[in-house]
Order: structure tokens, then sequence, then C-alpha cells
């Protein structure tokens, strides 16, 4: 499978992608602050979030794994929605948001904000509307369900 997906006409790479360059951006706001606003130990109150981000990212990885279906852009074999799809039919993006607000925090600038607000408009208006359409083509009634049924972040 091709890291790189067509929209548009427009070749965009997939979501991690995005997600590195945003930690790579704060972290070095660590070593070159622009306006540092939080400070030791306030800044702490971002590692549950990381923490809390992982787990939203990883669990559904997992699940995905355990169902047989691709985490990234290929066919998908089901719709998974069960454990935190549930809840939220992108748990994935959302943790990898939540991770960068806690991360955010943790580096204490107020610029490390910035990243998840550009990473959530990339995915919500990128990434999303492509695969919730391939979700539609590939899984037909069964996804359309779901979709009804569960938020498209909380």
């Amino acid at each position: 499978m091709s890291t790189k997906l067509m929209i548009s006409q427009k070749i965009i790479s997939i979501p991690p992608t995005y997600f590195y360059v945003c930690i790579i951006f704060n972290s070095l706001l660590v070593f070159w602050p622009l306006n540092p606003i939080f400070f030791y130990p306030a800044n702490l109150f971002g590692a549950p979030l990381v923490l809390l981000g992982l787990y939203l990212v990883l669990a559904p990885y997992y699940q995905f794994k355990r169902n047989n279906t691709p985490e990234n852009f290929g066919k998908s074999t089901c719709t998974v929605t069960d454990g935190l799809y549930k809840y939220s039919r992108n748990p994935m993006y959302l943790g990898a948001i939540v991770l960068l607000i806690g991360f955010a925090l943790l580096v204490g600038d107020l610029w490390g904000f910035l990243s998840p607000v550009l990473l959530f408009l990339v995915l919500n208006f990128m990434f999303i509307p492509y695969e919730e359409e391939k979700m539609r083509r590939e899984q037909g009634e069964s996804y359309l369900r779901y979709r009804t049924r569960v938020r498209r972040w909380i």
C-alpha cells in the first residue's frame, strides 16, 4: 500500500506524517520557546493527557489488528463498532489531538497549542471525509447505520 493518498487530484501524505510534524514543532519549542505560559509544576497536567492520547491511538490500532482490517487506507474488511468505536468513529485521531494538547501543556508554550488545532483541521476536513466515503463504498449499509449511531469525534 502506498504511503500517499489521492484526493481531488492532489497527493497528500498519510495522517501520521502531519502528527509527526506537529510533534517536531512542539519539540523545537522546548529548546526555543516563543511564548512560554505554563511553567513547572502546572505544565505537568499535560502528562495524563499524553498517556490518554497514547491509549486512544494504540487501543484502536490493536482492535483493527484483531478484526483483520487495515488501520491504513487499505480495503477494509469490516466496520469496527466495538471498544472505543462505540463512542467515536475516529478514536485514533482523537487520541493524536489529545496527545498533542498534553504535549503542548508539557512544553508550556502558547504556540504549542497551534499544532493540535492544525491537526484537527487537516484530519476533519481532509482525511475524515475521504475515509467516510471510502467506508460507505466498501461497507455500505453497515457503515451508514454505524455512522448514524456514533459521532465523528466524541
